[in-house]
């Protein structure tokens, strides 16, 4: 299983750690996250999890966490999740730019990311 993030969060994470799973930090915005897992969904990877969970619009936050594992044949289910997510926040881009956030909210944001992403993961490996 591979986790790629811009999250900061995820680096020290125990859970990840001790149940083996591949990090990839990318210090990338959203959209680079997206364009990230669009490659390697190229490259035979799946999605695990939907590249828009949650309830925060693509262009209020500024952390995107993704799951994926390694497969035999491209997965067109996935791509076509990426390539939707990546029209959608365009879409949302266009309508309003996200904020140059101050720091207390882009910790809210981060900690929302790792919050639902951690749980998913809890359920993914249970």
């Amino acid at each position: 299983m591979l986790l790629i993030t811009n999250n900061e969060k995820f680096l020290n994470d125990d859970i990840v750690k001790s149940k083996k799973i591949e990090i990839r930090y990318l210090e990338k915005d959203y959209r680079g996250v997206l364009e990230f897992a669009r490659d390697l969904i190229h490259e035979n990877y799946e999605l695990l999890t939907h590249p828009l969970y949650g309830s925060v619009k693509p262009n209020e936050t500024i952390f995107r966490t993704l799951v994926l594992s390694k497969g035999q044949t491209l997965d067109y289910n996935s791509l076509v999740l990426i390539e939707e997510a990546l029209v959608t926040l365009d879409k949302f881009q266009k309508n309003k730019k996200t904020p140059q956030w101050i720091e207390s909210v882009r910790e809210d944001f981060s900690v929302i990311d790792y919050d639902i992403m951690k749980k998913t993961i809890n359920r993914i490996l249970d």
